[in-house]
């Protein structure tokens, strides 16, 4: 794994960003999303386009537009699950998800893509059984709506209301539609780099440089979230719930996902695909659960921490036992 140096600095670059991208926006009230995940879209273009031009615009592939339109169905869940669950809950739930979707995908070679199975299987098998009990794990962890300032929609007079909320429990009803739209995310993440690999695997004199297909997947991603957000302003009666003061700090979090999905694409040229996988699907969870705890504070008692605390040594196995 650390013979080539510079792809693991791609890879923990790649990490870092995926566990940090949402915090910008943590404090926002987001809305129903729609708004924020356009603005995303616009930031992960305008860095495609830079990477576009930094490689002197080669080949446009119309086919990785397809793993473009699973990111938006992704970026879409991921806000009301963060709101729902918390930062730490809910990317370990679609984290966890994408990585067991994407490792049976890329290892009984479904979707037409070349099977890439594991030198040792079983390793690999135990390694994602403890998954499950750590989703359970997770579902005994109990998030509080944090003490700190939130900024969100504005009211009727066109203040924003920035009232600090009061510490709360989250109610059964939204924890399960946060683990439902947490799930539908996983599903939605595993299945982005599907059509990159497919492209690799099937088209001939495809490159097999990842970062070539970055401004493409962008593309696909940017038009699936104007066609969303154009639906639910039609939906809305031309009234979209628009929280203006998200805009700026989503913009951040666009270019932090942007930037980590391109690390990512790098990483997987230099390194084998079996070992950035599963990292970037579990690992930056561990990088959430820490700004959950240390800056956010919605996880807090002895047993709630040791409670994540278990479910983050079973991710850390997980990924022990992917990569030998």
């Amino acid at each position: 794994m650390f013979g080539n140096f510079d792809g693991v600095l791609q890879l923990l670059a790649a990490v870092i960003l995926f566990g940090t991208m949402f915090v910008p926006i943590k404090q926002f009230d987001a809305g129903d999303g729609f708004y924020s995940q356009w603005i995303m879209s616009i930031s992960m273009l305008l860095v495609g386009f830079g990477l576009f031009a930094y490689q002197q615009f080669t080949a446009f592939y119309p086919l990785a537009m397809l793993g473009g339109v699973f990111l938006s169905f992704g970026n879409l869940m991921t806000i009301p699950a963060m709101k729902r669950l918390g930062l730490a809950l809910g990317f370990f739930i679609w984290s966890s998800t994408n990585c067991i979707i994407g490792w049976v995908i890329t290892t009984f070679g479904l979707f037409g893509v070349t099977a890439r199975p594991a030198r040792n299987v079983w390793l690999t098998v135990a390694g994602l059984l403890l998954i499950f009990p750590g989703a359970v794990t997770f579902a005994f962890v109990k998030n509080q709506i944090p003490q700190r300032k939130q900024y969100g929609l504005p009211t009727q007079n066109g203040s924003a209301n920035e009232e600090a909320p009061i510490r709360t429990e989250i109610t059964t009803k939204d924890r399960l539609l946060g683990v439902l739209f947490a799930f539908i995310a996983g599903c939605s993440y595993s299945l982005n780099m599907i059509p990159i690999i497919y492209i690799q695997d099937n088209v001939e004199g495809a490159t097999k440089d990842g970062l070539a297909y970055a401004f493409s997947q962008y593309s696909g991603l940017f038009i699936t979230c104007t066609l969303t957000f154009l639906v639910y302003a039609l939906f809305q009666k031309n009234e979209p719930k628009i929280n203006s003061k998200i805009s700026v700090p989503v913009i951040f979090s666009g270019a932090c996902f942007a930037m980590a999905q391109a690390f990512t694409l790098g990483a997987t040229a230099k390194l084998s695909g079996s070992i950035t996988y599963p990292i970037v699907s579990t690992i930056p969870g561990c990088i959430a659960a820490l700004w959950s705890i240390f800056y956010f504070r919605e996880i807090t008692g002895k047993r709630n921490l040791y409670l994540l605390g278990v479910a983050i040594v079973m991710i850390l196995t997980v990924c022990v036992g992917l990569l030998r």
